[in-house]
């Protein structure tokens, strides 16, 4: 836009910022701005024509409002606020007749979460958010071109890229109109641990984008704190009913802990200030259809204002999941991550808070999650604020190997716990609802941990005096017995008979699977860790190698069965190890291992 452009748009009544403040992540934005300063610096983009700009209305937005737009060949990519948006808009589109008080653009200080730090970037990767209406094979080349490297993750929210580089890359590439937001990865996304990738906050026909602070949540009328009622519209028939409401009701509860909100049991799913909570497949009515198993869990719409009665706090959750309890796609993780959401929370950068944007098995809210809620609407009577234990609370198993295969109706299970405030405590569930508590608390053991035939996913969870906990969780599989024996012996010889001439090239990758340590993240204090593993091939692994984030590389003793000895450095190390067969297939696992 130009400058001549920028004075017609105050001409038509453009004027300072209203009594909404915009909440960014890096700041708020200042009152009264320059309405030229934002044109005054050079407007670095890749697509022509297009670019990105926040607006702020007189009042309110409704739906005429995305109307009205939409005709004007704008497009909203998000909601920050009761009366400001983010759109899209070409260099030639016009607000006349619209009741805008302000333009401007996100600032390069803007884009860059603030817990992103360059003393520590060496350790990090980093999650860079495009705008929502950037072509990602756009996305892909710009990070290249900016010596970035793209570390490929099918887990990833649609216009997210993970990356690698130096700190000084990354904050080049921000500097350009189509990069909406750079935070901090998970652990779960750089070792690849599978994961979900939450819709966001719907608000109207859009969502809270990542580097906004929603700070309204539901109006209050004194200091009686928030009540909202919930009613059971549908639940999921893959699970007992009473079981997924008590999950659910857990969540909710884990909030009314730590803020002033309550929520109580209605009957009319369509009054006022009420989460009606929906198990649906498809197209449900709302607007926004679920995409089937593997896609998105859920979404919930944030309070009113901004959205309209009756759907303002509405929970929906895709009925084509898998839903468990106590193992992915565990309800109550999903449930506590939207109810965030019900009660006006956005995302946040933290991977530790249960309002990051990528779901995780959760036991209980992050320090984040409880300072954004009570931000809104108080502490709870009562609360009282849990110290951080002198040191971070971890838990490890040793016994059985994540992945393991077996026979037995039930087995041992035996690990390690560290940290935290003494005495630690450490529980079992299985994901067929079965649970425990194990022996032992520095060293721990559970014996006849039941299993079903099939997948069985075994949640961990080690909870210390002060009420922390950690927790991880693994799969074993219990086999089928195998069908009796039928007819004569066979005679097929021991191995395959030699392929002839012009068969296809073995396109078959290695089976690689790491037996120690049992987790995908542990904590030690020692200079080394010894890996273990095994890797097995159709025609035969010829080697195994290691590869560390901070900088190491190895070759494993062994193959089939294998062994590495290998140096960490203080803080985090992503050890990934790789297995090769004489095709050149390869196939490769990873574990974080935090060095104290």
């Amino acid at each position: 836009m130009t400058l001549s452009r920028c004075l017609v748009l105050a001409a038509m009544g453009i004027g300072t910022l209203g009594s909404e403040t915009i909440h960014l992540k890096t700041r708020d934005l200042d009152p009264q701005p320059d309405r030229t300063a934002y044109v005054g610096s050079p407007l670095v983009r890749r697509t022509a024509v297009t670019s990105h700009y926040l607006i702020q209305l007189n009042g309110p937005i409704g739906q005429e409002t995305f109307e009205r737009l939409r005709a004007r060949g704008i497009r909203v990519t998000g909601c920050l606020g009761e009366s400001t948006l983010a759109i899209s808009a070409p260099d030639d589109f016009s607000l006349h007749g619209l009741p805008v008080r302000w333009v401007g653009r996100l600032e390069h200080r803007d884009k860059i979460s603030p817990l992103i730090s360059t003393q520590v970037w060496r350790k990090q990767a980093c999650i860079v958010e495009f705008h929502s209406d950037v072509d990602m094979q756009t996305a892909r080349a710009m990070v290249r071109e900016h010596g970035l490297r793209v570390v490929e993750n099918p887990d990833l929210a649609a216009h997210d890229l993970l990356v690698r580089g130096s700190f000084g890359d990354v904050s080049r590439l921000a500097l350009w109109d189509e990069v909406a937001y750079v935070f901090p990865a998970s652990s779960a996304l750089t070792s690849r641990v599978h994961t979900h990738a939450c819709a966001g906050a719907i608000v109207q026909n859009t969502t809270v984008p990542q580097y906004a602070i929603p700070v309204q949540g539901w109006p209050l009328a004194g200091t009686s704190g928030l009540t909202l009622g919930y009613v059971f519209s549908r639940l999921t028939g893959k699970l007992p009913a009473d079981q997924v409401e008590s999950e659910i009701l857990r969540a909710f509860g884990r909030w009314s802990a730590v803020a002033n909100v309550s929520f109580t049991s209605g009957t009319d799913s369509q009054a006022a200030r009420t989460v009606n909570i929906l198990f649906a497949s498809g197209s449900h009515g709302d607007g926004y259809p679920f995409d089937g198993p593997g896609g998105v869990l859920a979404h919930t719409f944030y309070p009113a204002p901004p959205n309209p009665e009756p759907i303002a706090g509405d929970m929906h959750l895709d009925d084509d999941e898998r839903w468990q309890i106590g193992a992915n796609t565990d309800v109550y993780s999903v449930v506590l991550h939207e109810a965030g959401h019900a009660l006006g929370l956005g995302h946040s950068d933290n991977p530790s808070d249960v309002m990051y944007p990528y779901y995780r098995l959760q036991t209980d809210l992050g320090s984040g999650d409880i300072s954004a809620v009570q931000g809104l609407y108080g502490a709870a009577p009562g609360f009282t604020p849990v110290p951080a234990p002198a040191a971070p609370l971890f838990v490890t198993v040793q016994s059985p190997a994540a992945g393991s295969f077996t026979a037995a109706s039930s087995i041992t299970m035996s690990g390690t716990t560290s940290g935290g405030s003494a005495p630690v405590q450490v529980t079992w569930r299985t994901s067929a609802g079965q649970s425990g508590v194990a022996a032992g608390s520095t060293t721990w053991s559970a014996t006849a941990v039941p299993l079903t035939v099939g997948a069985n996913f075994i949640t961990i969870t080690a909870t210390d005096s002060a009420s922390h906990t950690a927790s991880l969780s693994l799969s074993v599989t219990r086999q089928p017995p195998p069908p009796a024996p039928s007819g004569p012996p066979s005679t097929a010889p021991s191995s395959p008979a030699p392929q002839p001439p012009g068969t296809p090239r073995d396109l078959t990758p290695p089976s690689l699977v790491i037996t120690y340590p049992a987790a995908t993240i542990v904590a030690t204090s020692a200079s080394s860790i010894t890996v273990q593993g095994l890797a097995s091939d159709n025609v035969g692994v010829t080697s195994v190698t290691w590869t560390s984030s901070t900088g190491g590389s190895g070759s494993a003793s062994g193959t089939r069965t294998w062994t590495a000895r290998i140096p960490l450095s203080q803080g985090n190390n992503t050890l990934t190890v790789k297995a090769f067969d004489a095709a050149g297939n390869s196939a490769w696992r990873s574990v974080m291992v935090v060095r104290q």
